[in-house]
């Protein structure tokens, strides 16, 4: 057992014992920076951007620092948790001085940082004296802390030019040590526990989102919120839940890469995502306090706007940082989606002027769900735990031999859920669109014209006097514009009157058949692709025919027109065990008495013997266990396509019957005609 009172501090590396949890003195250590996020989201109402983030990034330095720390060592003895407290003082000490220090004092402010910074050192110090085997790591990563330290220490004698100077250096040093080879070496050398970072940034990302939360409920249960004043609300918390949503459901449980400089990336997003969802907490609750009917200031349009904008681009570096398992399609999509909902916030935050300022805040939201829609069509097929649950086939495979009972597999055979499919696999939009169904298309067509409309009428609102035939010069006059020239309607009432706006409508109209053309081979694609009407009876069955047991399966073109040159192949899966005890699933042919049609247009009857030469004759066919289906494969040329079709139907064991024959579906009329009747096509009798 090791003391309360003083232990050794231990090297945590995460190839060489199990993961790390979040203490409980990690989480009484987050809270802290709730007040110093309070505080600076005050100044940065009434001090201005630059500023606020001038002292933001010394706040996140220092919550950094001691994450790293507590991600390299296990330590957890009396005089660790008392410098743990006095740091979490001195960061207090940082919120209380940050609204002074954003108005012209900053000494106290750096003072604060400076000691936290000496504190964080302290921590190497001590492991560099007891963990002579990591002395590096405690020696690099102190003297960084140390030297940031002194130049934070050393701006507080200092005029306020030449302080913010020296905090820039100060500040430099921090986030450029990463970089250095020396840091790569020791990265390399000790790595750390991703997963228990990822934790703690996810654990910050929360507080700081739930702060936005707090202050919207706070803003709406303490005045007299009306029905405009709710709706606001709604959309104000609508953001919150999608960037909320966009980060834990994407960058959360996701693996940083493993090519060079992809951690440093996913570290440093991290600082403006951060940024940005403080400045988001202070625009929603800007934004709740809008005139109803009334444009949305400015200055608030530009933070919340300018805000999504910072966390959409700081997510999408994060996305090309880390890869998620089995997403349905290629993360490049993702990536896009980001940068492209950036780009139509950015035009937003301008051309807000145009529209109240609940339109502005309804863009807004919807713009963020877009994101979420996104994630949901290309979110990973499968869990998490799929892998645990899994039972391994060689394990199968002994327990057959050692005569175990296994239970019947369910024959999906062909598919299976697949893991850690390499990105350059997996499927693009193309392959995305043609394989969905139709309502999956037409609404991703339907938003991409919106979206599209929107980019453009922002463009048009950049020069609100260049659109002509207006009545007003608001955002409703610049999407119609946009919408008569991305579809070359033209009406003659709306049209470009100025520079600026007919090189928007020359951009547009390139765009417009681009996306036509697009839209319309896609839609051409699928809806061209012939589908086969082939109709394959439920069961198969075992039976006599000539005095020979054979196995049939029936099928029948229920379209009715014609399949010239058919053919059909049979093939049964069997589970087979080696002589070593290894598991292996073959797949044997089946031989037909026929096996092609010169023209199929009713009924066809495939017939196997199940003679000495079947590969089913050493096969108990009641045993589930011994084999897992057959498999019908049909491909001819469709006539009335003029291309290649074909159809595929598996007989699991348990669709077989024993015994019994098809019921006879063909019949003729009065007049000669042939009766197909496929009302009993999946009947079957006794022999």
């Amino acid at each position: 057992m090791q003391s309360r009172w003083f232990h050794r501090p231990r090297l945590h590396v995460a190839s060489q014992g199990a993961g790390k949890r979040v203490s409980w003195l990690e989480l009484f250590y987050d809270l802290v920076f709730v007040a110093g996020i309070i505080q600076l989201g005050d100044g940065l109402q009434g001090e201005g951007f630059a500023m606020f983030a001038l002292h933001f990034v010394p706040l996140w330095i220092a919550w950094t620092g001691f994450s790293f720390y507590a991600n390299r060592y296990n330590i957890d003895d009396l005089s660790h948790r008392l410098g743990v407290l006095a740091n979490m003082f001195v960061v207090g000490a940082m919120a209380i001085a940050a609204l002074p220090s954003m108005r012209g004092e900053p000494a106290a402010f750096a003072v604060a940082f400076a000691v936290s910074q000496f504190i964080i050192a302290g921590f190497n110090v001590r492991a560099w004296k007891h963990l002579p085997e990591a002395r590096d790591y405690a020696a690099y990563w102190g003297g960084v802390f140390a030297a940031s330290g002194l130049l934070f220490a050393a701006s507080a004698l200092v005029p306020v030019p030449w302080t913010y100077l020296l905090w820039t250096a100060g500040i430099g040093i921090i986030l450029l040590a990463p970089l250095s080879q020396a840091a790569r070496a020791l990265q390399e050398r000790y790595p750390i526990d991703q997963e228990h970072l990822s934790e703690r940034y996810g654990l910050l990302t929360i507080i700081v989102l739930g702060e936005s939360f707090v202050k919207v409920l706070s803003l709406l249960a303490s005045t007299d919120a009306g029905l405009d004043a709710q709706l606001r609300g709604f959309f104000n918390l609508t953001i919150t839940c999608s960037v909320w949503w966009i980060y834990f459901d994407d960058i959360a449980g996701a693996e940083v890469r493993k090519e060079r400089g992809s951690w440093l990336v996913w570290l440093l997003s991290h600082l403006p995502l951060t940024l940005g969802i403080t400045s988001l907490g202070v625009a929603v609750k800007k934004a709740a306090l809008l005139e109803a009917g009334a444009p949305a200031p400015e200055g608030v349009r530009w933070l919340l706007a300018g805000s999504l904008v910072l966390i959409f681009i700081s997510i999408a570096a994060l996305d090309s940082a880390t890869e998620r398992a089995d997403v349905q399609v290629s993360e490049r999509t993702r990536i896009f989606s980001r940068v492209a909902g950036a780009v139509l916030l950015a035009i937003l935050a301008k051309a807000g002027a145009g529209m109240t300022g609940d339109a502005f805040l309804g863009v807004a939201a919807a713009l963020c769900v877009a994101q979420v829609v996104v994630d949901l069509m290309i979110a990973p097929t499968t869990t998490a735990n799929t892998l645990a649950e899994s039972v391994p086939t060689a394990q199968i495979a002994a327990e057959k031999r050692d005569g175990t009972p296994v239970a019947p597999l369910r024959r999906a055979i062909g598919q299976a859920v697949r893991v850690g499919a390499p990105p350059e696999f997996r499927r693009d939009l193309y392959f995305f669109f043609l394989e969905g169904g139709w309502a999956r298309l037409f609404l991703s067509f339907i938003a991409v014209y919106l979206l599209l409309n929107l980019f453009f009428a922002g463009l048009f609102m950049l020069e609100p006097a260049g659109v002509g035939g207006a009545e007003s010069a608001d955002f409703a006059d610049a999407f119609f514009l946009s919408v008569q020239t991305l579809g070359t309607i033209g009406y003659g009432v709306l049209h470009p009157k100025s520079e600026w706006a007919n090189l928007v409508v020359t951009a547009e109209a390139a765009v417009g058949m681009l996306f036509a053309a697009l839209a319309t081979g896609t839609v051409l694609a699928k809806a061209a692709r012939p589908r086969s009407a082939v109709l394959f009876a439920r069961v198969a069955v075992v039976t006599q025919r000539n005095g020979v047991r054979t196995l049939q399966m029936r099928m029948a073109n229920a379209r009715g027109n014609e399949v010239v040159e058919a053919s059909v192949s049979v093939a049964a899966v069997i589970d087979e065990i080696s002589s070593e005890g290894r598991h292996m699933r073959r797949i044997v042919d089946l031989d037909l008495q026929r096996n092609r049609q010169p023209m199929f247009g009713l009924s066809w009857t495939l017939i196997h013997p199940l003679d000495d030469k079947s590969p089913l004759s050493k096969i108990d066919l009641h045993d589930q266990n011994a084999w897992l289906g057959v498999v019908v494969t049909l491909m001819g040329h469709d006539a009335t396509y003029g291309q290649t079709t074909h159809a595929r139907h598996v007989y699991s064991p348990d669709n077989l019957k024993f015994d019994h024959h098809y019921v006879d579906v063909m019949g003729q009329l009065p007049d000669g005609r042939l009766v197909l009747d496929l009302t009993r096509f999946h009947e079957t009798e006794p022999d």
